[in-house]
């Protein structure tokens, strides 16, 4: 199967790869106004990034992939969306170029997996899946260098496991659809280079802040339908 393009994808920036720390002592999180954005291209937007999503994703070559959606015989994930609804947010399913799927949501090993793995070789750029506002830029310990975005009406995203974090990225940070967050790495709990993405829903501001709102599974959302939005 021919591997069609959204778009063409625009030159990366090599300054957002360059001068940016390993790790990064943990910020204050900047909280504003709730953030109310719209579909790509609405007007209240922050400016878009480079960022065209693939159309189509298949599973890892060559490695066991936990909790795999069902695929084709040449691992192309059957039915896959590529740009989908969460409750009035509408993003990228997979916030990443040219990459396969390395481990799906659920359980994995008797634990919660509550994102998924996204691989690529060499690790590439990780973009924003939404527009929305940072609230976390900063180490963690299982996580390794990791962001999670406000995306608005209790819906976020968290991108782990980042060799580095773009510079520009910090708390308070107001972002479009696919601006550059950082490099794809293996920082923190993992085994080898990938993006652990998740879909996070509720509040924030609850005691235990990004661990207390709820993981979803990324593709078990609806297709954005631009008619219909």
């Amino acid at each position: 199967m021919t591997h069609r393009r959204w778009g063409t994808l625009a030159a990366l920036a090599a300054l957002v790869l360059l001068g940016a720390c390993a790790t990064q002592p943990a910020p204050i999180v900047i909280r504003g106004p709730p953030v109310d954005y719209g579909p790509p291209g609405d007007a209240r937007n922050p400016p878009q990034g480079p960022f065209q999503p693939n159309a189509f994703l298949r599973l890892c070559a060559g490695m066991g992939v936990s909790n795999a959606p069902p695929a084709d015989t040449e691992r192309w994930i059957i039915d896959y969306k590529p740009v989908i609804v969460v409750g009035r947010v509408v993003m990228a399913t997979a916030p990443a170029d040219n990459v396969c799927l390395g481990s799906g949501f659920g359980l994995r090993n008797g634990r919660p997996h509550e994102g998924i793995d996204l691989v690529n070789q060499p690790p590439g750029p990780i973009y924003s899946a939404a527009p929305g506002r940072v609230i976390e830029a900063r180490w963690s310990s299982g996580y390794g260098n990791q962001v999670l975005i406000d995306h608005g009406h209790g819906v976020f995203t968290r991108y782990a496991h980042l060799d580095i974090i773009a510079p520009e990225i910090q708390p308070g940070s107001e972002i479009g659809f696919g601006n550059t967050l950082g490099q794809m790495g293996a920082t923190g709990n993992a085994e080898g280079p990938h993006l652990h993405f998740e879909i996070l829903t509720g509040d924030y501001d609850n005691p235990r802040a990004s661990k207390g709102l709820t993981p979803q599974n990324p593709f078990a959302f609806p297709a954005y339908d631009f008619v219909g939005y």
